[in-house]
């Protein structure tokens, strides 16, 4: 029986009766840190649809910490009269914890407690594990499917391999079995894979954008290995991009030059009759003018700028004075309401301004003054 102690890794051992749960190279072993509460593989099970998935990531945690034995029965339960028996209870409760806090809670309600992992874990595979063949088709089907669809590429890539690590994970590699192959025939199969996923990834696409590099890169004599290929495509998403980016900045100026005097000739003024404004924006009808107003070539400032901006304002002043002769050539009638639109002015300022109106009515041009007179077709009026 000693020998059967000393053979065996799931007896106890002639260490002084310590037990194998402290031992931190016992498959037994737990520290401080586990308990049934956490989920030791980062996955929640949801069904058929993540089971493949989330097995692996929970068998490949289990392997870390020593117990995927305890779900495949390589570590069965022993006997009740071995010491070890109340380490692997212990330890196979904590793993049924670690199962059903990985399971969505939905289906927990549905799930038959038991108290034995590998029962639990074998429950688990007959519930939501798709059958190869099924899986296979649905897999094929889906890589067959998967296309660009006007997303980057890099998030169709993405699509794309998870379907592709999926198929992986059921393809059946050929095996030589006359044990004499010098071929490396596991090396071409491997290669024709990569020709086939690359094809898969061309085709899938967006013939828009990529259809002229798409046609570029299979008439090449030797197909690019798919991460250059993938690397050559990235390249030109960031170029188009890059020029999409430049082409709507483009027309974003040409949008502005167009409709930058702010006119709009649907509009018309009810006082002035002109178009291009509303009466609430009329200049004539308010008599205040801003200051880009005078800054237009023939709106009074005539073409001597600079020479009026060097006298202190005096070519503004006559823009104004002739802006004002051009209204009250219009409104004589002396009711006095062009006057009280005039700001600044005197009585006897007044007179003499309606002299001078008299005076220009008389000459053989009335453009004299500065620049054309409000006759002229302007949207202010």
């Amino acid at each position: 029986m000693a020998n059967d102690s000393n053979s065996n890794d799931n007896q106890t051992t002639n260490d002084g009766g310590r037990r194998k749960i402290n031992d931190i190279s016992s498959p037994y072993y737990l520290s401080s840190a586990d308990f049934p509460g956490i989920n030791i593989c980062g996955m929640v099970l949801k069904g058929e649809t993540n089971y493949r998935e989330w097995s692996t990531a929970m068998k490949n945690a289990l392997r870390a910490k020593q117990k995927v034995g305890f779900i495949d029965g390589s570590i069965p339960q022993p006997s009740a009269s071995i010491a070890d028996s109340e380490d692997w209870v212990i330890v196979n409760a904590m793993i049924v914890g670690w199962l059903m806090t990985a399971t969505d809670l939905l289906l927990r309600s549905n799930l038959t407690y038991m108290e034995s992992a590998l029962a639990f874990w074998d429950d688990l595979k007959s519930r939501f594990s798709v059958g190869d063949p099924m899986r296979i088709y649905e897999l094929k089907e889906g890589i067959r499917k998967c296309r660009q669809k006007g997303q980057s590429v890099t998030t169709y890539f993405g699509e794309l391999k998870s379907l592709w690590d999926d198929y992986d994970g059921l393809r059946i590699m050929p095996q030589c079995k006359c044990g004499g192959c010098t071929c490396d025939l596991n090396k071409q199969f491997l290669k024709l894979i990569e020709i086939e996923k690359t094809h898969e990834f061309l085709l899938g696409l967006d013939h828009e954008g990529f259809g002229v590099l798409r046609s570029n890169i299979l008439s090449q004599d030797e197909l690019p290995a798919m991460t250059k290929v993938y690397q050559v495509v990235i390249q030109e998403e960031r170029h188009r991009n890059l020029m999409k980016g430049r082409e709507e900045q483009t027309e974003v100026m040409a949008f502005a030059a167009r409709t930058g005097d702010g006119r709009d000739e649907k509009l018309k003024c009810t006082f002035c009759h002109k178009t291009g404004h509303e009466v609430e924006n009329c200049f004539k009808k308010s008599g205040r003018y801003p200051e880009w107003w005078y800054d237009n070539p023939g709106r009074g400032r005539g073409s001597s700028r600079g020479r009026e901006r060097s006298s202190s304002g005096r070519g503004r002043g006559k823009a104004v004075a002739h802006a004002v002769i051009g209204e009250a050539r219009e409104e004589k009638s002396g009711d006095g309401a062009l006057q009280n639109k005039v700001t600044g002015l005197t009585d006897e300022q007044w007179k003499v301004l309606l002299q001078l109106v008299e005076k220009s009515e008389g000459a053989s041009s009335g453009d004299k003054l500065s620049g054309p007179t409000f006759e002229d077709a302007d949207w202010s009026g």
